[in-house]
């Protein structure tokens, strides 16, 4: 089965002041000498939620891609962070937000900070299966609150920050794309589900017992060195899948994560250390928003690159995208279907 690649046709973005990391960490009694993570993060102010800071970045996606709301025809919601618990809907308020009609489709989505890629290739076949169209994919996150910045073992999670990203893409619909999505390749690993994760709220401790901050993300049960080996399999695994699927030499990797020592794992891993879009230092690790953020800086630095690969993941599960100029041959007829046996597909690969 050959489906034509996804047009890019719109990346907008919308980010909060960053606030020093240090800065803000010393000023809550941390020790800061050891710290290793990005510089600045941006926090969210009262008015910058989920919802509210995505349809601000879908109103400036849409801008780019010089269409109106009414035009879509889905919207994907791929962030973590909700204004509040579901069945209430981001991607539906943000549709309204944004003027999007009742004739498009709002679906809320969750795979952590990969998320941007699956809403990428949902968006993909969804369009396909319906003759086209354009469709929106939409990831925000607040959850700078979730972090103690005053308590040295979350360090790790200080460079986290507040943001949201989105593009908005085309299938068959005759409007040249900046940059055309072919597809993107996972692997997972279950057993580091919940190695970050906020311990109340769910149906396992619905409330958080006294003094006890209810929001407050934690780091848990693996080593540092169990952490990296994973995510260096992860990612070999994912890129080994995308590679055999859609055969090329990708120049440049856009992507963003935890710390900059993990940005630096994984464009390692793949090859392309020292031609790599990051954001950290401006932004903080933003989650499901990085790799479009990344992707709006590299198109306004005017790259021209034949195949740009974007990376990302959560500690359970890894992903790689391709993206390619339009006009390369890798834009004109790629196959979206894996190739037989265990070169092609996640099972195969999957450490």
């Amino acid at each position: 089965m050959t489906i034509r690649p996804l047009d890019v046709t719109g990346v907008g973005v919308d980010l909060p002041d960053p606030v020093d990391v240090r800065a803000f960490a010393a000023a809550r009694g941390a020790p800061v000498d050891g710290y290793r993570g990005w510089k600045w993060a941006c926090h969210g102010g009262p008015d910058d939620h989920p919802s509210t800071m995505g349809a601000r970045a879908l109103d400036r996606a849409l801008a780019d891609a010089r269409i109106p709301a009414a035009d879509l025809r889905l919207v994907v919601y791929c962030g973590a962070s909700r204004d509040y618990p579901p069945s209430w809907s981001v991607a539906t308020e943000i549709m309204r937000l944004t003027g999007a009609t009742d004739q498009c489709l709002g679906i809320d989505t969750t795979a952590g900070c990969l998320a941007t890629l699956t809403g990428l290739d949902f968006a993909h076949g969804w369009l396909a299966l319906r003759g086209g169209g354009h469709a929106a994919v939409v990831a925000a996150e607040r959850w700078t609150h979730t972090v103690d910045h005053g308590d040295p073992a979350s360090s790790a999670l200080w460079g986290y920050g507040d943001g949201a990203a989105a593009a908005v893409v085309a299938l068959d619909t005759g409007a040249p794309g900046r940059l055309r999505f072919v597809g993107a390749e996972f692997c997972s690993r279950a057993a580091f589900n919940g190695y970050v994760r906020i311990e109340y709220g769910g149906t396992r401790s619905p409330l958080a017992p006294a003094g006890e901050d209810p929001h407050r993300r934690r780091v848990v049960g693996r080593s540092r060195d169990e952490v990296i080996a994973a995510y260096r399999d992860g990612y070999a695994g994912a890129y080994a899948a995308l590679q055999a699927r859609f055969p090329s030499e990708p120049t440049h990797l856009v992507c963003n994560q935890i710390s900059p020592g993990v940005v630096g794992i994984i464009s390692s891993e793949l090859g392309l250390s020292d031609r790599t879009t990051v954001t950290g230092h401006d932004t903080g690790h933003l989650g499901g928003p990085d790799v479009l953020v990344g992707l709006r800086r590299y198109l306004d630095e005017g790259r021209r690159d034949r195949a740009i690969v974007m990376a990302a993941s959560a500690s359970f599960a890894f992903g790689t995208g391709l993206l390619v100029a339009d006009g390369s041959p890798e834009s004109q007829t790629p196959d979206a279907s894996p190739p037989a046996g265990p070169a092609g597909s996640t099972k195969g690969v999957t450490p």
